[in-house]
């Protein structure tokens, strides 16, 4: 999946103006849906976070949450 170098999806996050939802009970789950699109992303875990990729909004990485 080639991902797209738009930062709409952080933008959006970090500024508060949507947030994700989680299944019932797995609010400590990471992000599997983009909340502008509602379409599956691609995450990758790692030992420190995680990294959320929307093949049509871009990146968003646990990291950027925790400032």
């Amino acid at each position: 999946m080639k991902i797209p170098a738009s930062t709409e999806l952080a933008d959006a996050v970090l500024s508060g103006e949507v947030a994700f939802t989680h299944p019932r009970g797995r609010e400590w789950d990471v992000p599997r849906i983009c909340p502008l699109c509602q379409r599956r992303m691609v995450v990758k875990l790692n030992p420190f976070g995680w990294e959320a990729a929307c093949s049509r909004h871009g990146v968003l990485r646990s990291e950027w949450l925790e400032k």
